[in-house]
C-alpha cells in the first residue's frame, strides 16, 4: 500500500528541501558535495521554470511526521542532521544565491515540491533578485561593565561631583551618598550602552540592504565576553562589504576605549532575510 499523494515506488521516501536557487542554466551543485541528509541519497536540483529546488530523498522512517517529532527530541540525532543541513546550505550559498529552508522541510512527493515551487514562484523570484550578490553578516556587541564604569567616573562631571561629595561624608550619610553614586553610575552606564547599541546598528545599517536586531543572549551564555547589548544581522552586498567592514572598524575604535567589544561573524545564508514560509521547517504534507 502506498501513502496517499506519493508517487509509485516512492512511498518510503520523501523529499528534503534545503533551499531555492535561480538560473536553471547553471547546475548549482556540480562539483560540490553530493551526500544529502540521508547519506545514501545525493543532493540534486529539481528545476521549475527559472528556479530550482535543492533537495535529496529522505527516508520517512526518520523524516515522516511522527518520526521527525520523535527524532527532534534525540539531541544526538538532531545535532548530526542539523550539521549536515547547514553544511549543504552553506556549500550551495557559497556558489550561488540561495533562499534557505529551515531544518526539517519535508515533502512526500516530487509533485508536492513542484506544487510548492509553483505556488510561491513569484515570491521566490523576487526574493532571489533582492538577495543576489548579498550575504548575511552578524555583529554582536558586548559591554565590559568594569571598564565602562571606570571611564564614566573619569569623564562624567556629575559622577565626579557625586564621588567627591561621597568621599566627604561619614557614617550613615556616607552610606546614603554611596548609594546615590552607584545609582548615578548605573544610570549613565545604561545610557551610554543604549547609545552605543543604537548608533552601531544605525551606522552598520547604512551599508546594508537589510538589517535586523535580534533578541539579546543572556549573561548565562555571554558570561565570558560581557553583557550583550546588540545582536544585529545585516544583509550586505559584496560591493558594499569593504565599506561595512570599515564602518565596523571605526565603531571598534570609537567605542573600544569605553569597554565595548564587537564580534563579526559570517558570511551566512540569509535566514534572517527570507519570508516566513522558508523558515517554517515543517513536514509539508499530511
Amino acid at each position: 500500500m502506498t501513502t496517499p499523494g506519493v508517487e509509485p515506488g516512492e512511498d518510503e521516501y520523501g523529499f528534503y528541501v534545503y533551499g531555492i536557487v535561480g538560473d536553471v542554466s547553471i547546475p548549482p551543485i556540480n562539483g560540490l558535495r553530493k551526500e544529502g541528509i540521508d547519506p545514501t541519497n545525493p543532493v540534486r536540483a529539481l528545476p521549475y521554470r527559472s528556479i530550482q529546488a535543492i533537495l535529496s530523498r529522505a527516508p520517512l522512517r526518520e523524516f515522516g511526521q511522527e518520526a521527525l517529532e520523535a527524532n527532534l527530541r534525540d539531541l544526538r540525532w538532531l545535532e548530526e542532521k542539523v550539521r549536515v543541513h547547514e553544511g549543504i546550505v552553506e556549500m550551495v550559498s557559497a556558489h550561488c544565491t540561495l533562499l534557505p529552508m529551515k531544518f526539517g522541510a519535508i515533502f512526500l512527493s516530487k509533485s508536492r515540491v513542484e506544487e510548492m515551487l509553483a505556488e510561491h514562484y513569484d515570491g521566490f523570484v523576487d526574493a532571489l533578485r533582492r538577495l543576489e550578490g548579498c550575504r548575511e553578516w552578524g555583529v554582536k556587541v558586548y559591554r565590559n561593565d568594569e571598564v565602562l564604569e571606570d571611564r564614566i567616573q573619569e569623564v562624567s562631571n556629575s559622577v565626579r561631583k557625586l564621588a567627591a561629595e561621597t568621599a566627604a561624608r561619614s557614617g550613615g550619610a556616607a552610606y546614603i551618598w554611596k548609594k546615590r553614586l552607584e545609582k548615578s553610575i548605573a544610570s549613565e552606564t545604561a545610557l551610554v550602552s543604549d547609545q552605543c547599541a543604537q548608533s552601531s546598528h544605525d551606522c552598520l545599517s547604512t551599508h546594508a540592504k537589510g538589517a535586523v536586531s535580534n533578541p539579546l543572549l543572556g549573561r548565562s551564555i555571554t558570561v565570558d565576553v560581557g553583557e550583550m547589548i546588540l545582536n544585529g544581522v545585516y544583509l550586505v552586498s559584496d560591493d558594499h562589504l569593504d565599506a561595512f567592514q570599515t564602518e565596523l572598524a571605526d565603531l571598534r575604535k570609537n567605542y573600544g576605549r569605553l569597554g565595548f567589544t564587537f564580534s563579526l561573524s559570517g558570511p551566512w545564508p540569509p535566514y534572517n532575510f527570507v519570508n516566513g514560509f522558508l523558515t517554517e521547517g515543517v513536514v509539508a504534507d499530511e
